[in-house]
């Protein structure tokens, strides 16, 4: 993959997405654009700068059928509003979705990964809408303005030298530091975006289940701080607090809806393998440990196979005292359920190596090669098999 010319599209995301106060200007009427020359017609034209940029970035998700189903499902939640979007998915395996004053609309698949549902996927989307609909973004453009040095500094950091995909993303973190984020607009959001799901039939407690989750992540990770991205957001306990007491009104108030788990896995089922390996790119085990396990319960039967073999890679690559047998026991269990991966073999395989069973290994691995034939190290496993056949 080429570098990237620059971060552009991610940074100008970062002060799109919310990043202002509750404002007191009206809506945004469906259709509407601001009026020429106005200081919110700069905006827009930042931002449509940004998407035909983005538009032509390698990390663009650009499968049809995906694509469809998701801007489907951000058309559902937007109602009216359907055609002023327009929605973007972009490689990235971290957890987060942006909304841009001019209706551009960007999901990360990351965040695709951890949804279980449709109706999980639609909060999400319906929370990002309201950014819009609500013009979260025009009140800082105009505080923005007034500050040079502020609009210096995003001007370097926006218009810089070509960066691969981790500086696209140390681009976005840095940008999001420099901005006074607004509590007041994410929960206003949260609000519109969580009745406009359940006006559309979705589930009211998909809010708590997939917060809980993020909670349980958020508490896994033992280093560092969230991502400053996330600092514009309620707390993660008190948003789980707040969501779980809407779902529940509801529930009381006789609402119910869908979930759409069928529908959803159908969409991203293609996708997983590659996701779940990127998950673990990022090279934080305890998050993606806590990750996939979160997912492995509610996962159909014939994608067991291939979340146990991915948590089993979790606990190998994290090797904590005791992750190296949890390891070997998922990839072996891996072994008797639809949907494992050959590498499930290797792995397998060189775990009995390892515990000194010459005949199983050999077994193993060569079940491997004769899945995956043409894998990038079936030289690697012959040489192991030769090894193994080689001793007395």
């Amino acid at each position: 993959m080429r570098p990237a010319r620059g971060p552009r599209w991610l940074l100008v995301l970062a002060l799109a997405a919310g990043l202002a106060g509750a404002t007191n200007l009206p809506d945004a009427a469906p259709g509407q654009r601001p009026p020429p020359g106005s200081d919110e017609d700069e905006l827009w034209y930042a931002m449509e700068r940004s998407e035909r940029e983005l538009q032509q970035h390698p990390a663009l998700v650009r499968d049809p059928a995906l694509n469809a189903y998701v801007r489907g499902v951000a058309c559902k939640v937007a109602a009216d509003y359907c055609d002023d979007l327009r929605v973007y998915i972009v490689e990235q395996p971290w957890f987060n979705a942006s909304m841009a004053p001019n209706g551009m609309m960007v999901v990360w698949t990351g965040a695709l990964l951890r949804f279980q549902d449709e109706s999980e996927l639609a909060l999400v989307l319906g929370h990002e809408y309201a950014h819009f609909r609500h013009r979260h973004s025009i009140e800082l453009w105009r505080k923005t303005k007034r500050a040079t040095a502020f609009l210096n500094s995003f001007g370097l950091l926006a218009w810089g030298v070509g960066v691969g995909p981790a500086g696209q993303l140390a681009g976005l973190v840095g940008a999001a530091s420099l901005y006074g984020y607004s509590r007041e607009a994410e929960r206003e959001a949260d609000v519109t975006g969580f009745a406009a799901a359940l006006s559309q039939g979705y589930d009211p407690t998909a809010g708590a289940r997939l917060w809980q989750r993020m909670k349980s992540e958020e508490d896994a990770r033992r280093y560092g701080k969230p991502l400053p991205v996330f600092a514009t957001h309620p707390r993660t306990a008190e948003r789980l607090a707040d969501v779980r007491a809407a779902g529940e009104a509801a529930v009381a108030a006789g609402a119910s809806g869908e979930r759409g788990r069928e529908a959803y896995i159908e969409a991203v089922r293609p996708f997983l393998a590659t996701w779940l390996e990127r998950e673990l790119g990022r090279r934080m085990y305890d998050t993606s440990v806590q990750v996939i396990a979160d997912l492995r319960p509610g996962a159909p039967e014939d994608l067991q196979g291939l979340y146990a073999f991915w948590l089993g890679e979790a606990h190998r690559r994290r090797n904590d005292p005791g992750d190296r047998a949890q390891a070997n026991e998922l990839f072996a269990a891996a072994l008797d359920l639809p949907g494992a991966p050959p590498a499930a073999w290797r792995e397998h395989g060189l775990a009995l190596r390892d515990q000194g069973d010459r005949d199983g290994a050999r077994a193993a691995l060569t079940r491997y090669l004769e899945l995956a034939p043409e894998a990038d190290d079936a030289a690697f496993v012959r040489q192991y098999i030769d090894q193994l056949e080689a001793r007395p």
